[in-house]
C-alpha cells in the first residue's frame, strides 16, 4: 500500500515549508512545460490529446498549479512536448535564470537591432483570437507599411512541421494586419513577410547543410538584405522570407548562405 500523507488539523513548520517548496517547484515545472510546448509549436489542445489528458489540466499545470499532479502525469505531458521530466526538474532546481534564457537573449538582440531600423516590436504576440489554440509569434515587427514575423529556433525537432506551422502563422499574422498596423497607417497597404532566426549550433548547421535545397526553397530571400532592412530605415523590407543565424552566445546575427 502506498504511503499516505497524514492529515492533521494543524500543520507543523516542516510541513508548511515542504508544501511551500512543492508549490515553488510546481511553478517552475509549469513554466518549463509552457516553454517546451511553445518550442515544439504545439497548442495546449494538441498536447492534451497526445498525453490523453484534459486541456484544462494542461492549463492548470502551466500556471503552476500542478503540485498535486502525479509524476506519471508530469512524465506523460513532458513527453507529449518532446521533452523529458528530468530536464524540467533540473530547471526547477537551477533557478538562477529562466529556462528560456537563450531564447530571450535572441529575442532581445533582434528587438535591439530592429529598433535601429525604426521597427516596433511585439514579442510573444498572440496569433490566434481563439485562446484555446494559444499560438504565439516570437516577434512581430511593424514599420510604416512593413509587417514582419520573426520566428526564433534554438533547435528544430520536426522540420516539416515547422515549415507548415510557419505558413499558417504568417498567413494568420497577415490576416490580422489591422490589429498590428502602427497608428495612422492604412492596414490595407501593409506588406507581410518574415524570417527565421536559427541558433548556429553544429547540429543546426549540419541540418541546414544536409537539406540546403529545402531551406532555400522555403527561404529564398537574402539574409544580408534582411539584416540591412532590420537595422537601417533606408532599406526596404525584402518581399521574400530569409534565414538568419544567431551565434550560440546570442550576441550577433548573420545571414545563412543557402545559394
Amino acid at each position: 500500500m502506498p504511503d499516505r500523507i497524514r492529515r492533521r488539523s494543524r500543520r507543523t513548520p516542516t510541513q508548511v515549508a515542504s508544501d511551500r517548496r512543492a508549490d515553488e517547484i510546481a511553478t517552475y515545472l509549469g513554466r518549463a512545460l509552457r516553454d517546451a510546448r511553445r518550442a515544439s509549436r504545439k497548442a495546449q489542445a494538441e498536447v492534451s490529446s497526445i498525453a490523453g489528458l484534459s486541456r484544462s489540466l494542461i492549463s492548470e499545470m502551466e500556471r503552476g498549479h500542478g503540485a498535486s499532479v502525479s509524476l506519471t502525469v508530469w512524465t506523460r505531458v513532458a513527453r507529449a512536448t518532446g521533452s523529458d521530466l528530468r530536464a524540467y526538474l533540473e530547471q526547477a532546481t537551477a533557478t538562477d535564470q529562466p529556462r528560456d534564457a537563450v531564447h530571450l537573449r535572441a529575442q532581445e538582440l533582434i528587438v535591439r537591432a530592429a529598433a535601429r531600423g525604426g521597427w516596433r516590436a511585439q514579442p510573444e504576440w498572440a496569433i490566434d483570437l481563439d485562446p484555446g489554440r494559444s499560438r504565439f509569434g516570437d516577434l512581430v515587427l511593424t514599420r510604416t507599411t512593413d509587417l514582419a514575423l520573426v520566428e526564433v529556433f534554438d533547435w528544430l525537432e520536426d522540420v516539416g512541421d515547422a515549415f507548415r506551422s510557419w505558413d499558417r502563422r504568417l498567413a494568420t499574422v497577415e490576416s490580422r494586419a489591422i490589429a498590428l498596423a502602427p497608428p495612422g497607417t492604412d492596414a490595407t497597404s501593409l506588406r507581410a513577410s518574415g524570417l527565421w532566426v536559427l541558433r548556429a549550433t553544429r547540429t543546426n548547421r549540419r541540418l541546414v547543410a544536409d537539406h540546403r535545397a529545402l531551406f532555400q526553397a522555403r527561404f529564398p530571400g537574402l539574409g544580408a538584405a534582411w539584416l540591412r532592412a532590420l537595422t537601417d530605415l533606408r532599406h526596404p523590407m525584402p518581399p521574400t522570407p530569409a534565414l538568419l543565424w544567431i551565434t550560440v552566445a546570442g550576441d550577433r546575427l548573420f545571414p545563412a548562405r543557402l545559394g
